[in-house]
């Protein structure tokens, strides 16, 4: 089955090489013509966490080339970029069946507008990273969480897309309880680490970064009005910085490259709940001055 992915990111990579291996024809859509050819060139290389690497090859094309030609499409592009995907409003895209792979909710209203009958959303628990145009490291191997947000679609995803034992997906009942959880995390981690320059183990190991993030964790459960599973999430938390020790989240990523952070879609998300119940979240408001300060070097 050929399969749409747009986003050449490191999420992206990743999904194409797992659909390949599970005998689909992955179509990646990138944002440069320039990675696109070298895709088409090279292939793709997958670098798994013990450093053994095996290249597969599969199309790539500009994302302006897009035609909508696949049943299946998954939407990997970070929270910036989901404005550049305008494109998918058009009904002539409207049998599409979609699945959207962000961090932070700032995309969820307008998934409502959008004209296709099936779509789902989804939070990746895999830690990689992307060397080049034309490579991916798995340095975390988790699951994806998927859940219905329209349709009935999500659970071809689990079944024939990305089977148990190629590449695991759980589905989950609730997309906006899923989708607040993983933005509770991003919002207590992310920041944090992109403000200090430190991997996701120093939020534990440094008590310092450890009251940082707490004060966020308690400042997004109170604003999502998550506080009835706050012993739960904060275990969950924890383990999650322990298992993702040594990776650099994707906001200190973004600001040691020199990109565009993706504050706005998670900690600005906070900052908008709480706005709406009259909380004062403080800390939430600094860390996001502060990563946009270094978002302007």
């Amino acid at each position: 089955m050929r399969v749409s992915v747009i986003g050449g990111g490191a999420i992206g990579l990743l999904i194409c090489y797992f659909l390949k291996k599970n005998h689909h024809d992955p179509v990646l859509y990138t944002r440069t013509v320039e990675q696109a050819k070298t895709i088409n060139q090279k292939g793709l290389t997958y670098i798994d966490k013990f450093d053994n690497g095996e290249t597969v090859f599969f199309e790539a094309k500009s994302v302006k080339d897009f035609k909508g030609s696949e049943e299946f499409g998954v939407v990997t592009v970070t929270q910036n970029a989901i404005k550049d995907m305008r494109f998918l409003n058009q009904e002539s895209f409207k049998g599409m069946n979609l699945l959207f792979l962000q961090n932070g909710i700032g995309h969820i209203e307008w998934l409502n507008s959008l004209p296709q009958e099936n779509i789902s959303v989804g939070v990746v628990e895999h830690g990689a990273m992307k060397e080049g145009f034309a490579a991916v490291r798995h340095v975390g191997t988790g699951k994806i969480k998927v859940s219905e947000f329209k349709g009935r679609s999500a659970p071809d995803w689990q079944r024939f897309i990305f089977p148990e034992e190629c590449f695991p997906v759980i589905m989950e009942k609730d997309w906006e309880m899923m989708l607040y959880k993983k933005l509770i995390m991003n919002a207590s981690i992310n920041p944090v680490t992109a403000m200090l320059g430190i991997p996701n183990g120093q939020l534990i190991e440094n008590d310092y970064a450890h009251k940082m993030m707490k004060q966020l964790f308690e400042e997004s459960v109170s604003a999502l009005d998550m506080n009835e599973i706050k012993s739960t999430l904060w275990k969950e938390l924890s383990n999650l910085c322990r298992t993702t020790s040594l990776n650099r989240s994707s906001m200190l990523k973004s600001i040691e490259s020199g990109k565009e952070t993706e504050i706005d879609g998670i900690t600005g998300e906070i900052i908008k709940h709480a706005d709406r119940k009259n909380l004062k979240v403080p800390v939430s408001r600094f860390v996001y001055y502060a990563v946009k300060v270094l978002e302007s070097r």
